[in-house]
């Protein structure tokens, strides 16, 4: 969306921005990393259609709505992939660009998507406080004629983040992070270098280590803003976490027992996303879990591959039990999705044997050769390329 070059610093290597690179390279546009840092620009062109082996991927490629229908007045896009956490309909994506005057056409599971005149200005009520859809429809809104309000928005600081990218190219976006946003529209957008917020979700992998493992580790550059719900569900269990200006110091003490109850939800509730870190976290914890599930239905697809590990677990609907059982000290695991892959990296550094995780392909969508991390925090752990296996064995 933006003129010129644009320079994301700080990006991971993850299979999710390699995906975004190709979708970027493929419509015309360029996109390439560099000493760290994704280099995007844009180029004239009239390529509208976004590849569906492309789409099909990652659940965010549908962030590439309005962007490409900015660019090229019109846009094909076929119903993204990503994990299977359940339905995440994109009926909000739609309704809000065609209450700002885009036409749609839905053909099977391809859309498309035509403004050629451009969108204008509407106000639109989201009835789910979804984060992709406020994304969509604030970076639609941005290039809009007149001005946008939306309410019921996702309050998530990922939501906030992308608005002050925005506000650095140019748009002008007042509200972001509170639950109505309001756009007044700009003709054009500036290329800009910017620095996203730190990971939360990578910060809560790292305190579920330390905490199930035991050790000691110094986070640098660590997002305290959005961490003190999860921090304090860790803190039950014995974790000293301490803050150091943008670093923390996370201790495991003495390891207490305690029973915790958790609802996930929208944000700032506990996020749906740290509810299986939350789980690896207490594998060695005596007390009980129970964990409620406010958004996706599939949530805890590692339930089997914790009873792999010896866990007492069971799910009844939307809900999660779980509490310490027996020691198992060899067992082969598989990742469902992303999030829960984590949760099985993390479990099974945690527990005395030898175990492999499949499914990958899901963990790398998120997280920068997570075998390294864990390596260098002194985890026996390692990657078999070709079977995309990741062995842990703790002795």
């Amino acid at each position: 969306m933006l003129d010129g070059e644009s320079v994301i610093k700080k990006c991971p290597a993850l299979l999710d921005v390699n995906v975004s690179m190709d979708i970027i390279n493929t419509i015309g546009c360029r996109a390439y990393t560099a000493d760290g840092n994704l280099h995007i620009s844009y180029a004239d062109g009239e390529i509208c259609k976004i590849d569906n082996s492309l789409c099909k991927k990652m659940r965010s490629s549908i962030l590439y709505l309005a962007p490409v229908l900015y660019r090229r007045g019109k846009v094909e896009i076929c119903l993204p992939g990503g994990c299977n956490l359940g339905k995440r309909q994109i009926d909000i994506h739609l309704a809000g660009l065609e209450k700002m005057g885009a036409e749609i056409e839905c053909r099977d599971d391809s859309i498309t998507v035509s403004a050629p005149d451009g969108l204008k200005g509407a106000t639109f009520r989201l009835h789910t406080a979804s984060v992709g859809a406020t994304q969509t429809l604030l970076m639609a809104a941005a290039t809009a004629k007149g001005i946008t309000i939306l309410r019921n928005c996702a309050r998530e600081p990922e939501v906030a983040d992308l608005a002050r990218f925005l506000r650095c190219a140019g748009a002008r976006i007042t509200g972001a992070g509170k639950s109505e946003i309001i756009i007044q529209g700009v003709a054009s957008l500036s290329g800009v270098e910017y620095t996203p917020i730190a990971d939360r979700i990578f910060a809560a992998t790292v305190l579920s280590a330390v905490n199930a493992c035991k050790g000691m580790v110094f986070i640098k550059n660590y997002p305290a803003e959005y961490m003190r719900i999860f921090e304090k569900m860790l803190e039950k269990t014995g974790l000293n976490i301490l803050h150091f200006a943008e670093n923390a110091l996370a201790v495991k003490g003495f390891r207490a027992a305690a029973d915790i109850n958790v609802h996930t939800g929208y944000y700032p509730s506990f996020p749906t996303d740290m509810g299986p870190l939350l789980s690896s976290a207490l594998v060695n914890n005596n007390g009980t879990l129970v964990l409620t599930e406010g958004i996706f239905e599939n949530r805890f697809s590692y339930a089997p591959e914790f009873e792999k590990l010896g866990l007492c677990c069971r799910t009844d609907g939307s809900r999660y039990y779980q509490t310490a059982g027996q020691n198992i000290y060899r067992a082969e695991l598989k990742a469902a999705d992303l999030r829960a892959g984590a949760a099985l990296v993390v479990a099974a550094l945690a527990k005395r044997g030898k175990f492999t995780i499949e499914g990958l392909e899901y963990i790398d969508r998120g997280y920068e050769k997570i075998e390294e991390v864990f390596s260098a925090l002194g985890g026996d752990i390692r990657r078999d390329t070709f079977g995309q296996q990741t062995e842990v064995k703790k002795e």
